[in-house]
């Protein structure tokens, strides 16, 4: 696991233990609770990965374009078109 999977993990267990926490402190009676947990917590880790993200987004590498993309945009056509129908 490398440092960034550690750190989300940390959070969502630290976000997620007061979702919980903070469910069970309403003072209502759910006749299911779990119906409850499972979307809030969904939420909560979708919440986590993006304030990882907003907070760390320098630990990402910038991602490069294929190397046959590259050499696409480089080739240059060596006939100039004359018109149309002129091949």
């Amino acid at each position: 696991m490398n440092q960034a999977s550690i750190r989300r993990f940390i959070f969502t267990l630290i976000t997620g233990y007061l979702a919980i926490f903070g469910i069970q402190q309403i003072p209502y009676e759910f006749p299911n609770q779990w119906a409850v947990l499972i979307p809030v917590l969904i939420v909560v880790y979708i919440i986590t990965v993006w304030l990882d993200g907003v907070f760390f987004k320098d630990n990402e590498p910038p991602e490069k374009p294929p190397a046959a993309m590259k050499k696409a945009k480089n080739k240059k056509s060596s006939k100039k078109p004359n018109g149309f129908g002129d091949s």
